[in-house]
Order: C-alpha cells, then sequence, then structure tokens
C-alpha cells in the first residue's frame, strides 16, 4: 500500500494522490481546506483514525530515529523471548514451555489493533496480570509463565502500535497530499468528534 506525493500528468498538471487536487475536492467530505482539517485536529474537535497495518507499513518505510528502534526493539523481544522458551523446554525438560510461542502467535493476532477482538484482548491483557501474579503464588510456574508471554505479547504489540499509529497520524494532520493517498486507500477516516460521524472513503464516493 503506498502512498504517493505526486506525479505529473500529461499536461504538466500536478495530479495529486486519489486524483483529488485539495480535500475540498472530496465527495461528501466535511471540510473545505486542509487548514480547516488541521485547525479542527489541533482543537480535537475532530480525530484522524488510521488502520494499524497501514500505519505499521507506512511507519516502516518513512519513521526513523528513537521510534524506528523502539518498534524494531519490541519486535526482537517477542522473536527472541520465543526462542527462549523453546531452548528452556528442552533443557529443563518441561515440554510445556513449548506451547509458549502458540501462545504469543494467539495474543498477537487478538492483540493486533485491526482485530475484530480487540477490546476482548484489552481486557484479557490487563486480567493477564492478576492471573499472572494468581499463578504465581499458587505455585504454578509454568502456567503462570505462559501467562506472562502472552501478556508480554500484549503489552508489546500494542506499544509499537501506538508508536506506529501515532507517528502515522501525525504526518497525515501535516501532509495534504500523504492524506489523500491514504484517505482514498481507506488507510484513514475523519471523525468529527462533536457530531459523532466518521467518514471514510468509500468506491461510491459516499462517507459515512
Amino acid at each position: 500500500m503506498g502512498f504517493q506525493k505526486s506525479e505529473r500528468g500529461a499536461k504538466g498538471d500536478e495530479t495529486r494522490a486519489g486524483g483529488w487536487r485539495s480535500v475540498a475536492e472530496i465527495p461528501g467530505f466535511p471540510y473545505e481546506s486542509f487548514a480547516e482539517l488541521k485547525a479542527a485536529v489541533a482543537a480535537r474537535r475532530a480525530s484522524i483514525g488510521v488502520d494499524a497495518l497501514a500505519a505499521a507499513e507506512w511507519a516502516d518505510r518513512s519513521v526513523s530515529g528513537l521510534k524506528r528502534v523502539a518498534v524494531n526493539a519490541f519486535s526482537l523481544l517477542l522473536i527472541v523471548s520465543a526462542i527462549a522458551a523453546v531452548v528452556a523446554a528442552f533443557w529443563t525438560r518441561n515440554y510445556w514451555l513449548i506451547a509458549a510461542p502458540v501462545v504469543q502467535a494467539a495474543a498477537f493476532f487478538f492483540s493486533h489493533s485491526s482485530s475484530p477482538s480487540r477490546e476482548w484482548a484489552t481486557l484479557a491483557g490487563v486480567a493477564s496480570v492478576i492471573v499472572f501474579i494468581d499463578f504465581l503464588f499458587r505455585g504454578w510456574v509454568t502456567a503462570s509463565v505462559l501467562v506472562a508471554y502472552a501478556g508480554l505479547t500484549f503489552a508489546a504489540v500494542r506499544a509499537a502500535g501506538f508508536i506506529t499509529g501515532s507517528a502515522f497520524r501525525k504526518a497525515l494532520a501535516s501532509d495534504e497530499v500523504l492524506f489523500l493517498g491514504a484517505y482514498r486507500e481507506r488507510a484513514c477516516t475523519v471523525r468529527d468528534n462533536e457530531t459523532r460521524r466518521v467518514y471514510r472513503h468509500r468506491s461510491s464516493n459516499i462517507a459515512d
């Protein structure tokens, strides 16, 4: 999913992403200019929602510095912890620990902000801390370790998603061409916080 900045048309006219030159050309869009949209977002009268997968893809290409290091560190943490669980399973002959990567995979799927079960995953992520402590006090060490792996994965996925999502929103709110491309490809939405109406691009060019 690529968001083009701009390109030159056959006649030398600048054609922006999605065929729109400005947000004013988007059918049914509530703002007449990008400056008006930026002002609404700054005043929190409106907010930009982003698709988590699109944000992650954009961040992989565009984010640098400490934010990129942090996202990569979360990914590396999950990989290293999964390998450590398998090694520990054979080292201690506690083969239940082999289930840790499976637990991580399930937690990753449900914890992702694009998952339809993300709200339940949030509750489960918070509950995992309580369950971990309870299992530990009961002496169920292996079970507590597996719960800890689920909680660790949940925290890492949500933290990485927060970083990439925030960076993507900030970029969209400052670059009209990027916003037009993302809106066209349904990678973002605009919510009017006063009316609670959400605007998204559709093939029929109608916002809802």
